[in-house]
């Protein structure tokens, strides 16, 4: 068992340093930032369930999304997501994360 066996690629090990690069003059770019002009931004809208949510603006709602629940009053309802107030702290849950909503029990 004296023979030299290389179970690696050779390939990955280099057999040298690579020099360092470095730049000793201040390069300064000539091309201005651009905006682009002309971008459209969709997003899907389901009227009638957001109908269904301003209906219930103001009142103490469970609204379960696909990670949990949350329970508090809902604050406003936007074209994208709806503001719930739960104790005190605004929380903005995208009309596509919710999977129902349901008017809460109030104590």
């Amino acid at each position: 068992m004296n023979g030299y066996a290389y179970y690696g690629y050779p390939q990955a090990y280099a057999s040298f340093l690579a020099p360092q690069f470095y730049r000793n003059e201040h390069v300064q770019r000539n091309e201005s930032q651009l905006l682009p002009k002309n971008v459209m931004y969709t997003t899907a809208v389901e009227p009638k369930f957001t109908e269904h949510l301003i209906q219930h603006k103001g009142l103490m709602v469970s609204i379960t999304t696909t990670v949990g629940k949350l329970i508090g009053t809902l604050a406003d309802v936007f074209i994208d997501h709806v503001a719930l107030v739960v104790d005190g702290k605004t929380h903005h849950i995208r009309l596509s994360g919710i999977v129902y909503f349901e008017k809460a029990v109030e104590k």
